[in-house]
């Protein structure tokens, strides 16, 4: 007795995992964040961040020079970063604070006198709030106060106010 195998079937199914393969790899690439990188200096003190697919601004930035992607939170009253990268950046610990936020109350700390960057534009001497979850961390009030927000069509702008 012998067990035929159906080819037929077999070739099909490669073919729909190949073209599920392929959808996947492109929604995968097109759903993540685009986040704004600017080369050099922002031109006249501006950066502009186009809309991402997820309705949220993305702007490549800094804490103490390390590296880091800030998403643009006009709701949040501070810069928040994870613990993990408190811990790559060396951040020093802070005092010990818990946080409101949309999904509940986070346990973390505040963290005094760090320097950050986004888009180009510095701020020096901000308080960081460490314990939020992921890797994207969330540009704050206490950064954006320094600027002038602007949001049109799809497009945000961070502008060095001129004092």
């Amino acid at each position: 007795m012998s067990i035929q195998v159906p080819w037929g079937h077999i070739n099909v199914l490669v073919v729909w995992i190949i073209i599920f393969s392929i959808a996947y790899l492109y929604f995968d690439q097109h759903q993540n964040p685009k986040v704004a990188v600017i080369k050099g200096e922002s031109q006249h003190g501006e950066v502009f961040i186009p809309r991402s697919i997820d309705g949220h601004y993305y702007v490549r930035g800094s804490i103490n020079g390390h590296p880091i992607d800030f998403m643009v939170d006009t709701g949040a009253s501070i810069v928040s970063v994870s613990k993990t990268f408190a811990q790559i950046a060396n951040l020093p610990t802070g005092a010990p604070a818990n946080f409101s936020t949309a999904g509940g109350t986070v346990i973390g700390e505040i963290v005094p006198g760090q320097f950050v960057e986004a888009g180009g534009i510095a701020v020096n001497n901000l308080n960081i709030s460490v314990g939020i979850h992921g890797g994207t961390a969330l540009l704050g009030q206490n950064f954006l106060r320094h600027v002038d927000v602007v949001q049109s069509n799809d497009t945000m702008i961070l502008r060095v106010r001129s004092e």
